[in-house]
């Protein structure tokens, strides 16, 4: 890649968002990115999560607001129709054409949902329409390891590849961002069978810093204010949102076609969370609810999942979350990082340590 190509990436101003941006220019373990680079935004977006990356890299206020770097307001939902214009916005600021685009952008949740439920397959679909329009060399999609799937009992050690991929399986017990997510990928999927250079990357829970009000934060934000009473021995792949970052660039840069997984441990949530607690200086004591026998306790009581208020914490999706074992195999995310993974216990300490500063100013 040179200075002649255009980089398109959505989702800077979120938290895995501005780590890539901070990625691409250089504050990482990459070479910063030559070219220009245009940031999708909404006009209402909130520049704070770029704010706490360019402090937690030691880098001034409004470091992202360099000539490189280009936000530009651009509705993900439109796809082709904006084609015209971000060719007409290069050309205004004597750019090269788009040349490739990084799709980081998501919405998170974890309520149960039908089809259609989350826009993920919506925007997915229309930046591919948006790619295949500006004629763009490469395409790649930041996905989840929610789509993998796996049919062992819940509770029980599962080992997952890159090449699981659960498009066909049965999608009771998955949330509307799961689902959304396999959708997504079936479009990159098909997208790469028309033509289009694709690569994809499944990042497993990703443990990141920001501001505590924004969603990505909730974990955090539960035990600053010590409301986070209990955790249970599940588990799932957690990874340093830097690490992340890299893969992506890495990926991206390299048109590796993937799936690549970026996971580097599986920690229980209850040392996750103990870890999380320590960077933070809190010291409350958290309840372990081991899966035996409070799995089939809540199973038992599901029937309160038709609660108000209460309800979503008796659901299978919640069941899923706090008891599942899978684990999942991120070596193909290793080999694109100098060194390998960054510890998650180390992660936890540094990231705790630098919200704690932040919330004490």
């Amino acid at each position: 890649m040179d200075s002649k190509n255009t980089l398109l990436i959505t989702g800077a101003t979120g938290q895995l968002g501005a780590f890539l941006l901070a990625e691409l220019l250089g504050w990482g373990q990459s070479p910063a990115y030559s070219g220009a680079i245009l940031c999708a935004k909404r006009p209402t977006s909130s520049f704070e999560q770029l704010e706490y990356v360019a402090s937690f890299y030691g880098q001034p206020s409004k470091a992202n607001l360099n000539p490189q770097v280009h936000f530009v307001d651009l509705d993900l939902g439109y796809g082709a129709g904006s084609a015209e214009w971000l060719s007409d916005y290069c050309k205004k600021e004597q750019l090269p054409q788009v040349h490739s685009v990084i799709h980081a952008a998501a919405v998170i949740d974890i309520t149960p949902s039908v089809r259609g439920g989350n826009k993920n397959e919506q925007i997915t679909t229309e930046m591919l329409h948006l790619a295949e329009a500006l004629g763009v060399e490469h395409f790649t999609h930041v996905s989840s390891i929610a789509v993998m799937g796996g049919n062992a009992p819940l509770g029980q050690i599962e080992y997952l590849e890159p090449q699981d991929f659960q498009p066909t399986k049965k999608k009771v017990g998955l949330g509307s961002y799961a689902k959304s997510k396999i959708f997504s990928e079936l479009q990159v999927w098909r997208a790469q069978q028309e033509g289009l250079s694709t690569t994809v990357v499944r990042p497993g829970v990703i443990l990141g810093m920001g501001p505590l009000h924004r969603a990505p934060q909730e974990l955090w934000k539960r035990l600053w204010k010590g409301t986070l009473p209990f955790a249970t021995d599940g588990c799932s792949g957690v990874v340093d949102v830097r690490d992340v970052a890299a893969i992506v660039y890495a990926a991206h840069q390299s048109k590796t076609e993937g799936p690549v997984v970026a996971v580097a441990e599986h920690p229980t949530f209850y040392e996750l969370l103990q870890w999380m607690q320590s960077g933070l200086g809190k010291t409350p004591k958290l309840w372990l609810l081991p899966a035996k026998p409070w799995l089939n306790r809540m199973r038992a009581v599901s029937f309160l999942s038709k609660f108000p208020w209460i309800g979503s914490y008796f659901t299978a999706q919640m069941r899923i979350m706090l008891f599942s074992k899978t684990r999942y195999n991120g070596t193909s995310g290793a080999d694109l990082l100098e060194g390998g993974y960054r510890a998650i216990a180390s992660s936890a300490m540094e990231f705790g340590q630098f919200m704690r500063r932040v919330a004490d100013r």
